[in-house]
């Protein structure tokens, strides 16, 4: 990538002279830049027992990230490649914000049935906060909690800022849940093998941390990073909340470009033989396929073997944990798939840029009468090419985007509804409704703030999946109205090419991520006479259907909310696209014309051309 940056940086400056180049060099420095300054962002997802801060060490070589005693306060943790701001082992520190942490610590107390109007009540009430009292869906909101109110005095003068502090320290801020739950993110900037190559990882919270409720975090990773490896450890069924994720997964996959996603099955030592460990992944290959994941690429590593043949120089053991062959294949799909992409680009460029050079001079080399015709034609081209650009009318466009819009949303709802009987089910459980932990009052309204997170979460998550194929709706389009009016443009400039219409993310819209019901906790506990009634008895079915009933209203309008918040949002981007779009158009078409005149009015030194042209070939040959 650095050999193709610095040619096209090489080559700027060969074409930077030639005013009728500009905007081809704007478009050449642009891309040289991202080349040599290409970053690849890598997201590690999967439980908190999966041993995600393992494998991050054995991909460093060193063990530099400790693990969490408790992944409900983990914080986002960025190994960044340093910097002369910040060097080697330097570490950047961004507490939550003051009404970040309000929040969080409101909405968890109101999963435990408690409710406070300020951090002050709000601390006083964790204090009287008693485990006996707290079912299993609310254990992580206890924890959550009692982490904040140990950890209070010491950090409410950091909240809202960014520190700067050692390894030392970083591995406090990590591994003590009183200081990790007030962190926004870290970035630990740090010279390995990993970050020489460009590589960014970042290890996200577990997908079981009660932070996963900000699910807007996860999915502009999904989104936005460049692969996501997945870990999940050896014979360890999926969680909950593992399945909900690998569940969004599927949903995105083949709205990517290209396949980025990588399975690991970390502790594989633990294997008796290499028919159970062939066994273990074809498990983990088959529960993916349900989850719509289809032809995983899947890796059983050791971590623990990895990092200590790594930290020994131990090539063996390092081949024999199996993180040889998953780094194969990713530094492969770097290079050839991400990389690739950018250069070939880049080649493109090059390319049309000499095709340029040839047409002028060959047309300079004309005879006088023939020079006079194509110029009175490709004046009046020129006039033309300009009125096809003013129109950008978009209604026709934008009509078709919004069917996409609503077509999409209402298979929202129908998903839903089929998955509602298995989330009303998860959230209301013999375990989570026992008679001996606390009244059945606060049992059931626990459950009921779990199926409403629940789905919330199933809701958001479909919908920011939805935003992703809008998104790629909306770039098809636009890629439709480059690719038409290029080729308006060529049938009246001869040799006209503007390049290929590149595809650039549009602003997702804000995602409503929680579904806020009010709970009528009498109501709700009268569906339960005793545990026998209710699970063995018509207690259960009845709630199943009052509830569901209840919640189809705000269900409906939280969808039909985000179906208008889109229609108008991505109009008005749209129509911005486009106008971008024609301008680019525009901008291309002009220098074209603008090169071949001079050319036809023999206005360009053809020696200084002709060189130029010999040195730009010797450059895409080299």
């Amino acid at each position: 990538m650095a050999r193709t940056a610095a040619k096209l940086t090489e080559a700027c400056e060969l074409l930077q002279p030639i005013p009728s180049m500009q905007s081809i060099v704007r478009s050449m420095n642009e891309k040289a830049e991202r080349l040599a300054q290409s970053h690849f962002t890598i997201a590690l997802f999967g439980a908190f027992s999966a041993g995600k801060s393992s494998f991050a060490n054995a991909l460093m070589g060193e063990s530099v990230l400790p693990v969490s005693p408790n992944p409900t306060t983990a914080a986002i943790n960025k190994i960044m490649p340093p910097t002369a701001e910040w060097p080697h082992g330097a570490v950047k520190v961004k507490m939550k914000t003051a009404d970040t942490i309000a929040g969080d610590v409101l909405f968890s107390l109101n999963v435990l049935g408690d409710q406070a109007d300020s951090m002050e009540v709000a601390l006083s009430r964790i204090e009287r906060l008693s485990p006996d009292r707290v079912g299993p869906s609310g254990k992580p909101h206890y924890a959550f909690l009692k982490a904040v109110h140990k950890g209070w005095d010491e950090a409410e003068r950091l909240l809202g800022s960014e520190l700067r502090v050692d390894l030392e320290q970083f591995r406090h801020f990590v591994a003590e849940e009183s200081k990790s739950c007030f962190v926004e993110y870290i970035e630990l900037y740090y010279l390995c093998p990993l970050t020489e190559q460009g590589m960014i990882l970042v290890d996200t919270p577990g997908a079981d941390s009660i932070n996963a409720r900000h699910t807007g975090v996860a999915f502009n990773y999904i989104k936005n990073a460049d692969a996501i490896l997945f870990v999940t450890y050896y014979n360890h069924a999926f969680s909950q909340a593992d399945r909900e994720f690998l569940l969004q997964l599927g949903r995105v996959k083949d709205s990517f470009e290209l396949d980025k996603m990588f399975f690991l099955v970390n502790a594989a030592d633990l294997a008796a033989s290499r028919e159970e460990l062939d066994g273990v992944v074809g498990h983990v290959g088959d529960n993916l396929l349900r989850y719509g994941i289809r032809n995983p690429r899947i890796y059983p590593v050791s971590s623990l073997m990895a990092l200590d043949g790594k930290m020994h120089k131990d090539e063996a053991l390092a081949g024999a944990s199996g993180i040889s062959a998953f780094e194969r294949d990713f530094i492969g799909f770097a290079v050839d798939e991400l990389a690739g992409i950018a250069v070939r680009s880049a080649g493109q460029e090059l390319e049309r840029s000499a095709s340029l050079l040839n047409r002028w001079i060959a047309g300079s080399r004309e005879g006088e009468e023939q020079r006079m015709r194509k110029l009175a034609a490709l004046r009046d081209a020129q006039v033309r090419a300009n009125e096809l650009l003013d129109d950008t009318d978009t209604a026709v466009d934008v009509r078709e985007a919004g069917k996409d819009i609503q077509e999409l949303l209402y298979y929202v709802k129908q998903r839903l509804t089929y998955r509602f009987g298995e989330l009303f089910l998860y959230a209301f459980n013999p375990a989570a409704l026992r008679e001996d932990a606390g009244t059945i009052r606060s049992s059931m309204r626990a459950a009921w703030f779990e199926l409403l997170r629940l789905i919330s979460y199933d809701l958001s998550q479909e919908i920011y999946a939805t935003t992703l194929r809008i998104e790629n709706a909306l770039n098809r389009l636009a890629g439709e109205r480059h690719g038409h009016r290029e080729e308006r443009i060529a049938a009246l400039l001869e040799g006209f090419e503007a390049g290929d219409y590149e595809a650039e993310p549009f602003q997702t819209p804000e995602v409503a991520e929680t579904l806020d019901v009010p709970v009528d906790e009498k109501w709700l506990a009268g569906f339960y006479k005793n545990g026998k009634h209710f699970f063995e008895g018509p207690g259960k079915g009845q709630l199943k259907d009052a509830v569901e009933k209840a919640l189809t209203k705000p269900i409906a309008d939280y969808v039909e909310r985000h179906e208008a918040q889109f229609l108008d949002e991505y109009a008005v981007q749209y129509r911005e696209r486009a106008v971008q779009v024609q301008e680019r158009l525009r901008g291309r078409m002009t220098e074209h014309a603008e090169g071949m005149l001079a050319a036809l009015e023999m206005k360009i030194d053809l020696e200084q051309l002709t060189a130029t042209r010999a040195k730009l070939q010797s450059l895409i040959g080299a």
